[in-house]
């Protein structure tokens, strides 16, 4: 089995200063607060938890038990400087089938993308095990459907697939999910009208592109596809719940 330090990769967006944790901890506290659970007794898995930075979040959410699990040690290395348990697994679904009915929120940020697609479904089905009834997975993956799917899809030599709505969908349901639930709220969006706010103009110019990228999906999609759904940011963003009880 070839192996490698993914760290080359991750270190081009991310430094490992305590300063930049936790710009991107209020970040994705922001990012992931409406689909946070009430109770924050939950426990939190965090399943490919990188540097630990969605781990931050949840823990300023009030989550008290949080962990992560990891592929790389370097990575895993960095995440523990942030006082969190990061286990370095070779095999991510016999940790979970390990670990039946144990979490109320497990996170898979920017993480599916990576397996093998024949593989995706197996991964979700164990994950979907590893939350206890109620429980659910919030995930993010590259958005075929942004302007820069192309790039966002091969920026990472390790990506395998990415991802509409409908495929999303399909691999949530195929894994057991019953409810599940995309994040469709930024498409074209709004016209910007402040235009004495602070970033205008680039404000502008994002909802011109995106309006004219949405003029090409009404030209080429069939009339039945329900664009309202599309989301145009660079990843989908959706929580599954396990209804299974």
């Amino acid at each position: 089995m070839m192996s490698f330090d993914y760290s080359i990769h991750y270190k081009r967006f991310h430094d490992e200063s305590e300063t930049h944790a936790i710009a991107m901890a209020e970040w994705l506290g922001i990012y992931l607060k409406e689909y946070l659970p009430d109770d924050r007794t939950l426990g939190v898995l965090d399943v490919g938890c990188g540097f630990g930075f969605a781990m931050r979040a949840m823990r300023a959410a009030g989550f008290a038990d949080v962990r992560g699990i990891e592929l790389s040690e370097q990575q895993a290395t960095i995440a523990r400087r942030g006082g969190f348990e990061v286990l370095v697994v070779a095999d991510t679904s016999e940790y979970l089938q390990k670990h039946l009915g144990r979490f109320g929120v497990i996170l898979l940020l920017d993480v599916l993308e990576h397996i093998p697609v024949v593989a995706q479904i197996g991964l979700l089905r164990a994950i979907r095990q590893a939350l206890r009834p109620g429980g659910r997975l919030i995930l993010t993956v590259p958005n075929a459907n942004s302007p820069l799917a192309a790039r966002w899809r091969y920026i990472d030599f390790t990506h395998c697939a990415s991802f509409t709505e409908h495929s999303l969908f399909f691999v949530l349901s195929n894994a057991g999910f019953g409810t599940i639930q995309m994040d469709n709220s930024k498409g074209i969006g709004e016209f910007p009208r402040r235009w004495r706010q602070n970033g205008y103009r680039e404000a502008v110019r994002k909802w011109i592109v995106r309006f004219v990228w949405f003029q090409v999906f009404k030209a080429e999609l069939h009339a039945r596809e329900n664009l309202d759904e599309l989301c145009f940011e660079l990843n989908l963003k959706a929580v599954a719940i396990n209804d299974c009880t």
